[in-house]
């Protein structure tokens, strides 16, 4: 006899959401973190196997291997009580479903919770549901857990060196407590937080930057990454300086015959065309680097390209959460309404 653990499941789900929305509670669980809902024996074979292969993909923009979300599973059985509110959930249904479904659930039994259901008759069909949906899969939880973290550091914003940042350049930003304004000139911003954090029974300092910068803005063709780079190149050697006398930050393109050039892309935000731009830092003349983020957008009416950036040193600690952390502050850009947004692009 077939379970009908997506059925019930749904049902409870809408049993859930029927109550008044007080009573829901908040979505839990830790940053990056999936929550696989799948029964042990079915964990310990194939679709075990395909899950993680997708989620735990190595982050190719980081300077260590890591993997794009921290996985954790656990049994339909033991889906419950705290389990239940996890922020982002896969749930397997195999062996329920003569039709495999992909699909995630409008209702959830928590705010701020997505649950992405895959449902097959056997383990092969439920593998080829899964390996058919898994890019939009993975592009639901990046999106999920950066909404997370935008909503995070709304809260944690810092109202002093946020205005000082809307005065300077005329937009709004989320800079969250910490942040010290170290120079500001010639249409640049350049924000640092150092702070002492525990890992491993030992402090490490760990440095955050934020760069603000705005350029004349000319045509899209400045969309790219070659472009971009020499931009960024161009304001970091004249706005931050390294370790070391005569040192300044520079984007890493190559290291030997590794190829490091970052890697952009097309985003949107708040309905506005953006590129966001990921890769590695470095120091000319010093030893010191590690990842960073940016992203672009222009302000037409004002002919300006409007770039935040950010970017991370914590040489003793993964990164991956770093990241992520300084895309929300990214994503919480904000321009003035009278700037025409450029539309999309394919």
């Amino acid at each position: 006899m077939r379970k009908s653990i997506p059925v019930l499941l749904i049902a409870t789900l809408f049993v859930a959401c029927g109550t008044e929305t007080t009573r829901i509670p908040n979505a839990s669980g830790a940053q990056g973190e999936v929550l696989v809902v799948m029964d042990k024996g079915h964990w310990e074979s194939n679709p075990g196997a395909l899950v993680r292969s997708i989620l735990e993909q190595p982050i190719s923009t980081l300077p260590q291997r890591e993997p794009r979300f921290k996985v954790v599973q656990c049994t339909p059985h033991n889906f419950g009580s705290l389990l239940r509110t996890h922020h982002t959930v896969l749930y397997a249904a195999i062996g329920t479903n003569d039709t495999a479904t992909t699909r995630p659930l409008i209702v959830s039994f928590a705010r701020g919770q997505v649950v992405m259901q895959v449902a097959a008759a056997d383990d092969a069909a439920w593998n080829r549901a899964f390996a058919n949906e898994a890019d939009g899969t993975v592009m639901l939880f990046e999106q999920h857990q950066l909404a997370r973290v935008v909503k995070r550091m709304k809260q944690e914003r810092d109202a002093s060196v946020s205005e000082q940042v809307r005065a300077y350049h005329g937009i709004t930003l989320d800079v969250p407590g910490g942040y010290k304004l170290m120079k500001q000139e010639n249409g640049s911003t350049w924000l640092q937080r150092d702070r002492m954090v525990s890992g491993s029974g030992l402090q490490h300092n760990v440095i955050e930057g934020l760069l603000i910068h705005h350029h004349a803005y000319r045509s899209d063709s400045i969309f790219n990454v070659l472009d971009l780079v020499n931009m960024r190149d161009s304001v970091t050697r004249a706005l931050v300086p390294g370790p070391s006398p005569g040192s300044y930050m520079i984007v890493q393109r190559r290291f030997d015959t590794m190829d490091l050039m970052p890697q952009g892309r097309a985003v949107e935000i708040e309905g506005r065309y953006g590129y966001l731009m990921e890769g590695l830092f470095g120091m000319e003349g010093a030893k010191m680097g590690g990842p960073f983020a940016s992203l672009s957008t222009v302000c037409e009416s004002e002919g300006r390209l409007i770039t935040v950036e950010g970017f991370v040193y914590a040489p003793q600690f993964n990164k991956r959460e770093y990241v992520r952390e300084i895309e929300g502050i990214l994503f919480s850009l904000r321009l003035d309404p009278s700037c025409i947004p450029l539309s999309a692009k394919e």
